[in-house]
């Protein structure tokens, strides 16, 4: 991927802010179909694969990304702090694992 992308997707620190910055970078390739994060928090990753609606769009997003694709969807593979997810005031183990309204009831449920 490109470095300055790598850098502008790197500084997300949760899900809701990672999934506006790949979203704002698809916009002008069109409409997306399908979008999937996967976090490793071991390895401070996160997998991000992204399909357009019209697969044609698919190869000049990968290009403009630097990125490759996978069966015809396009694959980023994002390096993300240590912190990336964490719940503000949980414990210091607790991570961010599902979508922003999870984390809301996961925070509610440690009170």
């Amino acid at each position: 991927m490109r470095p300055d992308i790598l850098d502008k997707l790197g500084e997300a620190q949760d899900f809701c802010a990672l999934t506006k910055s790949v979203l704002a970078l698809c916009e002008p390739y069109g409409s997306v179909h399908a979008f999937r994060l996967t976090h490793n928090r071991g390895a401070s990753r996160v997998a991000c694969l992204i399909e357009l609606e019209s697969p044609k769009q698919q190869p000049a997003l990968a290009r403009a990304l630097g990125a490759r694709t996978l069966n015809g969807a396009v694959t980023l593979d994002i390096p993300v702090s240590r912190e990336f997810g964490e719940l503000a005031g949980a414990a210091p183990h607790a991570t961010v694992l599902a979508s922003p309204p999870m984390a809301r009831l996961a925070n509610q449920a440690s009170v």
